[in-house]
């Protein structure tokens, strides 16, 4: 089952694992975009409801992080420490998905604090965060352990999101459909609603079975190849040592501090901007029709900007080239409109008009996808890098600890500023149900700021913990050579083990 450590330059990961990896990545990234059309239009339930439920959610979202990071990280079976959860991901977790897309024909023309509707609502959401607890800890304990050399899982995460096919197509299509079905004339709201209930339901089941299915082809293929000195242990590492290593692991904290301070800003409504001001889905798709070469471009120098400058430099400069656009656009949408015919459709300010929008937007795109290759590869290289670092501090791996505690302070604050979120657009007057795309100008004006300059003021302040993250080239370079030599070790008595045991 083991494989000792090869020599530097040695390839791991085979074609058939490697089309199996690209598939994984493409099905896990396969959506129809967010769910906030379908909770505030389709279900119909009330952000002031939604506000009071999230202390709810965040405490069933902590206690099942701690309990299934702990139990994967103790988990030792001869398919691996991931695979077992991935197989039975299907049987447990996508039944319940599909139950949820269910409920608007359940619990039709109810208003939005409907109790039945709320309470059914609640209990398969935490169910849902259950499942999907494991099924990300095991998807990131996967990429992490396919293969010891630092530079080809960099090379598989590129082919991943350069290569990966389909993962957009389905979101595509259902907007063009949404779009089709909400700004169309002879259609009533109440008959747009019904109509979308049916869209989400179809496209639901069919993004979750084939996600599903492909996840289902990688983990088959696949294997699990880093072999830590815990690997050779009698016993796997307690909560306790797995809790003790992370705190000494500063890259770690500085990513945890970082993401706190994310967490608490105003949440960036750029879906809401679009779907019930423009009232079109496609927006995101055409204004990035001129960025989209970029994008791929960008991906042909990833490699040679990560040689050039510390993971640092590209995580900080990928994620916040965006902002100061948006600030610009900000003000660019706030004007106020002269053409009479635009005036009397309700059209007062430029942030209203599709068209000299989708051109700001389109500018922003363009500039914003000369790093999309970085932003695409570097965030889960920068986890991956803290596991390493852990290792080589520790001695042990603890995937599923780190990918849990990197995300468990950042959940008080992201749901703070969820809840904040939330009542202030419901202060601000903005309608669920079938009034969504009919707003009046004081909540359309307050959407459009929450989804350009409140959020990009507020998260250009959480780069300073970026600053201190401290893994630069040179010890990146000095921790692999000595993970590289340990591993050889763990993973020779590892198979030796095997070996004795299969005699």
């Amino acid at each position: 089952m083991a494989e000792a450590q090869a020599p530097k330059g040695r390839r791991y990961v085979g074609l058939k694992e490697t089309v199996g990896f690209i598939l994984f990545k493409s099905g896990s990234k396969m959506t129809i975009g967010t769910n906030d059309e379908w909770t505030n239009r389709v279900l119909n339930i009330d952000l002031g409801v939604q506000a009071m439920l999230r202390p709810v959610t965040l405490a069933w979202d902590m206690i099942n992080d701690l309990f299934v990071a702990a139990w994967v990280d103790r988990t030792r079976t001869r398919f691996g420490k991931f695979r077992p959860f991935m197989v039975l991901y299907p049987l447990y977790g996508l039944p319940m998905v599909l139950l949820t897309y269910a409920l608007p024909y359940l619990f039709w023309g109810t208003d939005g604090t409907y109790m039945p509707k709320i309470v059914l609502s609640l209990v398969l959401g935490l169910f849902n965060e259950l499942t999907g607890t494991v099924a990300g800890i095991c998807n990131t304990g996967m990429e992490a352990n396919l293969t010891p050399d630092p530079q080809e899982r960099l090379s598989l995460i590129t082919k991943a999101n350069l290569l990966g096919f389909g993962q957009s197509l389905p979101k595509q299509i259902f907007a063009v459909l949404r779009d089709i079905i909400s700004r169309s004339a002879k259609n009533t709201s109440l008959a747009a609603a019904t109509q979308l209930r049916t869209l989400y339901m179809v496209f639901g089941v069919v993004t979750i079975t084939l996600s599903g299915l492909m996840a289902l082809y990688f983990v088959l293929v696949s294997r699990e190849r880093v072999f830590g000195v815990d690997a050779i242990k009698e016993k796997p590492p307690t909560v306790r040592e797995s809790l003790t290593a992370l705190k000494n692991n500063r890259p770690l904290l500085m990513i945890i501090l970082a993401e706190i301070l994310e967490g608490f800003n105003i949440d960036k409504q750029q879906g809401l901007y679009v779907d019930s001001i423009l009232n079109f889905a496609n927006f995101g798709l055409i204004s990035g029709i001129p960025g989209s070469p970029v994008s791929y471009a960008s991906y042909g120098y990833v490699t040679a900007l990560r040689r050039r400058f510390s993971t640092k430099t590209l995580w900080i400069a990928s994620q916040y080239i965006d902002y100061p656009f948006f600030i610009a656009i900000y003000f660019f949408g706030m004007r106020r409109v002269k053409d009479r015919g635009k005036i009397a459709r309700g059209v007062t300010y430029t942030f209203m008009d599709l068209w000299p929008m989708l051109g700001a937007y389109a500018v922003q795109n363009t500039f914003s996808m000369a790093l999309y290759g970085c932003r695409r590869v570097i965030p889960d290289e920068i986890r991956n890098e803290c596991i390493d670092y852990g290792e080589w501090k520790s001695g042990f791996r603890s995937e599923a600890m780190v990918g849990v505690l990197r995300k468990f302070p950042e959940k008080f604050s992201v749901a703070a500023g969820d809840m904040l979120t939330k009542l202030i657009v419901k202060r601000m007057g903005f309608q669920t149900g079938v009034n969504y795309t009919r707003q009046s100008e004081r909540a359309a004006k307050g959407v459009f700021a929450m989804a350009t300059i409140f959020p990009s003021i507020t998260t250009l302040l959480c780069a300073v913990p970026k600053l201190f993250y401290n893994i630069s080239q040179k010890d990146r370079e000095v921790m692999y050579a000595e993970l590289a030599v340990r591993r050889a070790a763990a993973a020779a008595v590892h198979a030796q083990a095997g070996a004795q045991e299969s005699a």
